[in-house]
Formats: C-alpha cells, sequence, structure tokens
C-alpha cells in the first residue's frame, strides 16, 4: 500500500501539468439526471411498479420542474387506487399547464374520480393561501403548509390558516360532496402598529444572508423537449367464450368462442375484429367504450358488437354487451360480460334472442 501511494505522489510531480476538461455545466446534468429517471419511471410503470414509478417521476420534477410529471405520478395514484392523491396529482399538472391538449381527457378523469369519492360520502377540499407557505388547520387538524388538500364528509367543518406577521382566517364552512371545493385565502399583514417588536431582530439575518450572496440565483434552464406523459397501449387481443341460452327456447343452448385484434383510440374507445369459433365459422366487429374514461384498475365496459356466422345457416347479429374489466397487469385484463344479442337473420327454426354469459381475457401490446 505505501508503494502505491509513493508512486501515484511521484507520477503527480513528474508528469506535465495537463488542462483539466470543462466541468459540464449545472442545468445539462440536471436535465440528463431527470430524463434518465423519467425514463426509468416510465418502464416502471409498463411493469406494473407503480410505487416504485411514482419515486421515479418525483425525482424528475425535483430535477426538472415539468407539468406532465404530476400527470404520470396520477396516473400511478389511479392504478393503486389512491383517489385523494391522483385527484391532487392531476389538479396541479392542469393547474401548472391549463392549456394542455389532452385537457378535457383530464377533466374527464377527475370527475370520475370525484365521483368514486362521492360514492363514500366524502369529497376533496383543497386550499391555497397567499401567502404560499401559510400553514392550514381543518376541524383542528394540521394539513402543512399551503398548497393543502384533504378528504371530508358532507356538513359544516372549519378553515385555520395563519402566518407569521399576518392575521389569522377563521371561518366556517360547508362542505358538499358533489364535487371537490376549492378555498382561496389571502390573509392581511398585521398592521405596523400591532406589529411584535421580535420580528424586527428576526429579518436582520435574512437581510444580511442575501448581502452575502453572489448574486441572483440564474434563470431556470428551458426544458427543450418536454418528456410526453404516458400513453395507452394501442393494440390489444382479445379472447372470449360465451353461454347463450335463447329466451323462447331454452333447450337450444349455445356455446361459442371469439378471438378478437383490436386498436386503443384512447383511454375510453376501442374497436375489434375477430373471428367466430362456431359451426362454420363467422365473424364479429365490435366497437367498446368505457363510460366516464375510467382508468383504474376495475372499469365498467359498453361494447356494440355485429356477428356473423357464415355457415349454411347463415345468421347476423346485432349486440350490445354491457360487463367489468379488471387490469391484472398493465398488459393482461380479465373481465366478464353480458352479451344481449339479436338477430334479425337467423336460421329457420332459431330463435332471435339470446342472453349470454361471456368470460374474456385481454392481452395488450404497445
Amino acid at each position: 500500500m505505501v508503494f502505491m501511494h509513493a508512486l501515484v505522489v511521484a507520477l503527480v510531480v513528474t508528469a506535465p501539468a495537463k488542462p483539466k476538461p470543462p466541468a459540464a455545466p449545472v442545468a445539462d446534468v440536471a436535465t440528463t439526471k431527470a430524463k434518465e429517471a423519467f425514463l426509468t419511471g416510465q418502464r416502471f410503470y409498463k411493469e406494473a411498479r407503480y410505487a416504485d414509478a411514482i419515486a421515479k417521476f418525483e425525482e424528475a420534477y425535483a430535477l426538472k420542474p415539468s407539468p406532465v410529471l404530476f400527470y404520470n405520478i396520477g396516473r400511478c395514484h389511479e392504478q393503486l387506487g389512491d383517489v385523494p392523491k391522483a385527484l391532487r396529482s392531476y389538479r396541479d399538472y392542469l393547474r401548472m399547464a391549463p392549456d394542455a391538449k389532452d385537457k378535457d381527457t383530464v377533466n374527464d378523469a377527475i370527475a370520475n374520480l370525484e365521483r368514486r369519492l362521492k360514492e363514500k360520502g366524502l369529497q376533496q377540499l383543497l386550499v391555497f393561501a397567499d401567502p404560499p407557505g401559510a400553514t392550514i388547520e381543518v376541524d383542528g387538524k394540521a394539513l402543512g403548509n399551503s398548497p393543502a388538500s384533504v378528504e371530508l364528509s358532507a356538513g359544516n367543518h372549519r378553515l385555520v390558516v395563519k402566518a407569521e406577521g399576518f392575521e389569522t382566517t377563521d371561518r366556517s364552512f360547508v362542505m358538499q360532496t358533489a364535487r371537490a371545493t376549492e378555498m382561496t385565502i389571502n390573509l392581511r399583514p398585521v398592521a405596523k402598529g400591532s406589529e411584535p417588536v421580535k420580528v424586527e431582530p428576526t429579518a436582520t439575518p435574512t437581510v444580511a444572508t442575501t448581502k452575502t450572496d453572489p448574486g441572483p440565483p440564474p434563470p431556470p434552464p428551458v426544458v427543450t423537449a418536454e418528456p410526453e406523459p404516458t400513453k395507452p397501449p394501442l393494440l390489444f387481443v382479445t379472447l372470449r367464450g360465451n353461454a347463450g341460452v335463447p329466451l323462447a327456447s331454452p333447450d337450444l343452448t349455445t356455446f361459442f368462442g371469439s378471438a378478437l385484434v383490436g386498436v386503443q383510440v384512447s383511454h375510453a374507445l376501442s374497436f375489434a375484429l375477430g373471428g367466430l369459433f362456431v359451426r362454420g365459422g363467422g365473424v364479429m366487429v365490435r366497437g367498446s367504450f368505457v363510460p366516464f374514461n375510467a382508468t383504474g384498475r376495475l372499469k365498467p365496459v359498453v361494447s356494440l358488437e355485429v356477428p356473423m356466422v357464415f355457415g349454411p345457416p347463415f345468421s347476423l347479429g346485432v349486440a350490445v354487451s354491457p360487463g367489468v374489466q379488471f387490469d391484472v397487469m398493465r398488459w393482461l385484463s380479465l373481465g366478464a360480460e353480458l352479451p344481449i344479442t339479436f338477430f334479425p337473420v337467423a336460421p329457420p327454426g332459431a330463435p332471435g334472442f339470446y342472453i349470454f354469459g361471456a368470460a374474456t381475457a385481454a392481452v395488450r401490446f404497445l
């Protein structure tokens, strides 16, 4: 160990001095690290590691603030079933990006989450205060500094907002559960005549510290390429097994399966085309709609279908298929449906009206 240390010292003494490479700008380092954290968060999201994805998106925001990160954090909280945190993240996203292209979609998601809170008899209260560092209490419980949010039941509640050097605001309010409530409180500064003497010495160190600064901090670097929000999968394959009983002739129970390939247009809308595994074979076209843009793990689904069978007894059916899907993973969902099918063209003697029970499994691809 002594020899190695001596050798290093000798090299330092005898070797000619080399100019140091210029250090990378701090802004570039922060941008690079933020991008790495964002990409890692996207990968975790696709792997259904939502808590890990949130940590990476928050790390990226600390390095390079960007509104779209709040959108992705909201998506993760929604997948985890944390409705309050998902709501807060979506609202932070729209507050920072009021002209976002997906504003309507995010508002639909917010409305659906508010509906889910309402079903529990709760709704979200958001409080914004000026000055921003004001402390907020609701019903005697401290929520921290502004802005803050809390979920409340319907009825009477009490809000207290206070900050040093400002008059305290204490007001009662009635909480409604139809939708979230936002309150903005502007605190008034304490009059100079009533200002405590101890406030003056407190301000002195702050002024001294400011004078020792080398100068105003540099402006935040501009993000030239803002990361895109996570998008829904584009392609999917669905397998379905049906068992149907016609109301007119219960003895003619029908069994068949189907496989469809589809395209996810948005979180709420998809189209699919596939084949029917019945005698003679056939095809089926369907379009599905997820009500209220529900993007949680459990989704209501309504499908319109047009099944066609091309065997010797040709038949043509039109169906409405309500059901639910449960996202087991990012790429896999299981579901149950209840297709109600009418056959305007049916084989001789066959009933024209069926009610089916269907089990589905869907595999999604990016």
